[in-house]
């Protein structure tokens, strides 16, 4: 019977194609709704199981560090989450390395969340937080961020760029990651993402070293280390810059911390200190989910969390291109259609062009209505999965000083035991921090499992679904019940 839903679901888009192209001109809403039944019919989570009818009575929601009173309503979280970038499965992109597959549907969904929490760290990055997003308004700062993450093969943060560099964590492309290797890319891929200037510091084994992450916000990946990446991540030469020199300047600075709160199901006790937690202005969500589907959480009410859900299939984004000149001389704000570009061959990425500036003859108003969600889903905290992976930006020292006394005074205090363990310097026990080491580019990847890592191997150990009884007994290892911890948040 499964078989039939992939034929159902292309028979079904080609029938509203039919009665309702163009597609582009159905409202927002309308193509949300098309997408999710579509996403139904080919077996993900139906739309009926994800969505529920929002009430709340606990006030107020705290949602990125941002405080929403019972007088503000819900729907200005609604509004809030609406004008956070929301990344879904995509298809008929170009094959990922040309021969690779052209849909993340069914895999990509933690890279998904990924791409979501990197681009609330780029729009604070460059915009500034709580962004609130116009869908007749949008600046040249807001059109180059959402275009780092086109399903193209050039775009940094592209599904390409992300599945690739998987492989240097031992993921091969379609594989599903977990929140710690969803980390790990995400901190190589910011190498080469000059503009933006992130440091990505990944604190291991449940433990936040102050002095390691101030060690990787005034240092810079060696030479060695940044080819190892680009040859053994696939990363398109054209995505490189330069890097600069080492030296003692502050880098803006994200905090990631992969933990297990729990070994089936979330524990209750950590609840507090998760609301806590979305409390401080630091805070850029969490990527995790529940067993086999992954989301990005973005804010709390009591037991309540709200997340944004990649598993809806689009095509892949069009461009559309109009003259300034007719724009201007019509005195219509709102661009006219004269062209629509495709690309669904791989061959007609290399023809892109880059986004014009303000002065140039055409002018690109890109379809972003697809990359907000006008839909507000929620979850019980008890139906969370244990694996998951806390983030925090901290623009400038000042505000990585203030994280860390609110992270004692508060978020850690509130449960116990803590979510973490908060260290202000390296313990003599631990192997030397090396916040990117320096290799010989004859050295195979597998001994170059975390550039960050303080020369330890690294996997997802943390994320193993279950130990039975009868395994503890026999004594078997945690490795040898799974292989990967990954499994833990994947797709059915």
């Amino acid at each position: 019977m499964l078989s039939i839903f992939p034929l159902a679901a292309e028979k079904f888009h080609q029938i509203l194609n039919f009665y309702l192209e163009p597609l582009e001109l159905m409202s927002g809403e309308v193509q949300q709704g098309v997408g999710m039944v579509e996403t139904s019919l080919t077996s993900e989570p139906p739309f009926c199981d994800t969505f529920e009818r929002i009430s709340i009575d606990t006030f107020p929601i705290w949602a990125l560090g941002k405080k929403i009173s019972k007088e503000d309503g819900i729907d200005a979280m609604k509004k809030y989450m609406t004008s956070r970038f929301w990344f879904t499965y995509r298809r008929d992109f170009s094959p990922i390395g040309g021969t690779g597959p052209s849909t993340d549907q069914y895999w990509g969904c933690m890279l998904r969340c990924a791409q979501m929490l990197l681009g609330e760290v780029l729009l604070r990055r460059h915009i500034g937080r709580h962004f609130e997003w116009d869908i007749e308004k949008t600046s040249d700062v807001y059109e180059k961020i959402l275009q780092m993450f086109f399903d193209e093969k050039d775009a940094l943060y592209s599904i390409h760029q992300i599945a690739q560099m998987g492989v240097s964590e031992g993921k091969e492309v379609s594989e599903w990651f977990g929140p710690n290797t969803a980390a790990q890319v995400i901190k190589k891929l910011t190498i080469f993402d000059d503009w933006s200037n992130i440091a990505v510091h990944v604190a291991l084994d449940n433990i936040l070293v102050k002095q390691d992450a101030l060690t990787m916000a005034t240092t810079y990946p060696s030479d060695d280390a940044v080819k190892l990446i680009m040859e053994n991540g696939l990363v398109e030469k054209h995505c490189t810059s330069s890097i600069p020199a080492n030296g003692t300047e502050w880098r803006p600075l994200l905090l990631m911390i992969p933990l297990r709160l729990g070994l089936t199901s979330i524990n209750d006790c950590y609840l507090p200190a998760i609301q806590e937690f979305f409390k401080l202005p630091q805070c850029v969500g969490i990527i995790g989910g529940k067993p086999n589907l992954a989301h990005y959480f973005v804010g709390i009410a009591g037991t309540k969390l709200f997340y944004l859900d990649p598993h809806y299939c689009r095509p892949k984004t069009s461009k559309f291109f109009v003259e300034k000149e007719q724009q201007q001389s019509s005195g219509d704000s709102t661009p006219e259609k004269v062209e629509k570009i495709d690309d669904n061959g791989f061959h007609e990425l290399e023809d892109l062009e880059p986004l014009p500036s303000q002065t140039s003859d055409v002018y690109t108003k890109m379809n972003d209505s697809t990359y907000h969600c006008q839909m507000m889903q929620w979850m019980e905290y008890d139906s969370i999965d244990p694996s998951l992976a806390l983030a925090l930006f901290c623009e400038t020292r000042e505000e990585f000083e203030n994280l860390c006394g609110e992270l004692q005074k508060t978020t850690l205090a509130s449960s116990n035991p803590p979510m973490f363990e908060f260290l202000e310097k390296r313990p003599k026990y631990l192997p030397k921090f090396e916040p990117y080491t320096g290799v010989s580019m004859k050295i195979e990847m597998k001994e170059f499992d975390d550039i960050g890592a303080a020369n330890s191997k690294i996997d997802d150990d943390f994320e193993v679904l279950d130990v039975s009884v009868e395994d503890v007994e026999t004594g078997v290892e945690a490795d040898d019940v799974a292989e990967d911890g990954d499994s833990e948040i994947v797709e059915k």
